[in-house]
């Protein structure tokens, strides 16, 4: 869906404004790799707690997510 859609945006953007590489973000965010290409796929639809831990891996608020328009 949409909103899903701009979280994996956001997520993206905040990570390349970072110099983040998407490849260790779930390593940091100490979610499973498998779970974490689910959800930047659209396979799977993500958490709050998953949410959560990205950010905080990120250095973001988990409102970033949602309320940023890339």
């Amino acid at each position: 869906d949409a909103l899903h859609r701009r979280v994996v945006k956001n997520i993206r953007s905040l990570a390349l404004e970072r110099n983040l590489a998407l490849t260790h973000l779930a390593d940091r965010a100490d979610v499973t790799r498998s779970h974490f290409w689910n959800i930047m796929s659209g396979k799977k639809s993500p958490t709050l707690k998953w949410l959560s831990k990205v950010a905080v891996a990120m250095g973001v608020d988990v409102e970033d997510f949602v309320s940023r328009r890339p």
